[in-house]
């Protein structure tokens, strides 16, 4: 075998594994936390457990900002933790490709990957393991989230702002009982009182 052909197979090695992988158990993986996230952020289907509060609670009563005029708009919030992130780590990835490709004989990078007729340099591969792990740990961590706020039920600083509870519906005074259980809300938009019932 001559010289080049050596450094041809030193630098490129199939694979039978990397594609299944892939497709069967990392995408599937990011696609169920994606969809999960989906049902638990933007729609109705989990409600949040009904929690009590104290009679004209003031650190529930705090005024509710309307999504539009809030200080981080959702899409650059998605922006700063998403489109930052990623592009950081393929300019990063990029530059260490770069600089490792200049060395003599490559000497320091990673072998390429042949697989299914594909051909993966390290750059690519390297950059799309990183990125998914940084979807993957943000989505992994907005389900936690979630579901702790929904299965705690611990209300937003607004909520009694929207929820408008009427107190004069109950048996017993708020003199003699501070602390409400049952869900007297007044308000008209549903959406943003279910909204209130868990911290964001």
């Amino acid at each position: 075998m001559s010289a080049k052909e050596r450094q041809k197979s030193k630098v490129t090695k199939d694979s039978v594994t990397l594609l299944p992988c892939f497709y069967f158990v990392e995408l599937p993986i990011l696609a169920s936390s994606v969809v999960s996230l989906y049902f638990l952020e933007l729609t109705d289907v989990f409600k949040p457990v009904h929690s009590g509060f104290n009679c004209y609670d003031k650190s529930l009563s705090m005024p509710y900002i309307e999504p539009t005029q809030e200080a981080v708009p959702f899409l650059m919030l998605l922006s700063l933790v998403f489109a930052g992130p990623s592009i950081t780590i393929m300019v990063g990835e990029g530059i260490l490709y770069c600089c490792l490709s200049k060395r003599r004989n490559g000497i320091g990078t990673e072998a390429n990957i042949n697989a299914g007729g594909c051909n993966f340099n390290s750059f690519l591969r390297r950059a799309v393991r990183f990125v998914g792990v940084h979807v993957f740990g943000l989505c992994s961590t907005a389900l936690i989230t979630d579901i702790i706020q929904l299965s705690t039920g611990y209300q937003a600083p607004y909520f009694l702002t929207v929820c408008k509870p009427n107190y004069t519906s109950l048996n017993v005074s708020c003199s003699e009982n501070s602390y409400i259980v049952e869900d007297i809300c007044s308000g008209s938009d549903t959406t943003i009182i279910n909204d209130g019932r868990f911290t964001h």
